[in-house]
């Protein structure tokens, strides 16, 4: 069972504003990126629409239904920086993501927050509903010990 998972990435021109700072918004992209790799990692995917492995009528996705950032220290374009992803909490019909923002030297740039629920499309009206988190998924995954959950200090 997994509650941790990183990945290294570099900011992209795209991703900053005009005085080559990442915006504010690109660290929501970050933080879905991160989670599609957690996923990935634990080889399955954040949308079940192409795995035949699982019937149609079990397949679920993971619409966000909170996120929160709080920023530190800017990232820069060009500048190394690696995503931690924590599994926080594992409810009934969600997951809360913790997410920190490291830079190349070990401080803390941002620290986020993502709720994602367990939804499946129901067939007569189209629309999407709450579920429970398949014991498929659940098996996979465990939360993060309180140590890890602490605010964070620096780290090299």
């Amino acid at each position: 069972m997994s509650f941790r998972h990183t990945l290294k990435d570099r900011v992209q021109f795209a991703d900053t504003d005009m005085a080559g700072i990442v915006h504010f918004s690109n660290f929501f992209r970050y933080m879905e990126r991160v989670e599609h790799d957690f996923f990935r990692s634990l080889g399955m995917s954040i949308w079940d629409g192409n795995n035949l492995e699982v019937a149609a009528e079990a397949r679920v996705g993971w619409p966000r239904v909170h996120a929160s950032c709080d920023y530190k220290a800017p990232l820069r374009f060009e500048e190394e920086f690696e995503m931690e992803l924590l599994v926080e909490d594992i409810r009934a019909r969600t997951l809360r993501y913790r997410v920190r923002f490291w830079k190349s030297d070990g401080t803390l740039a941002a620290e986020g927050s993502l709720v994602a629920a367990c939804v499946q499309k129901d067939p007569a009206s189209g629309r999407m509903k709450a579920v429970s988190i398949p014991d498929r998924v659940r098996e996979k995954l465990s939360t993060a010990p309180p140590e890890s959950l602490a605010p964070p200090k620096d780290h090299a």
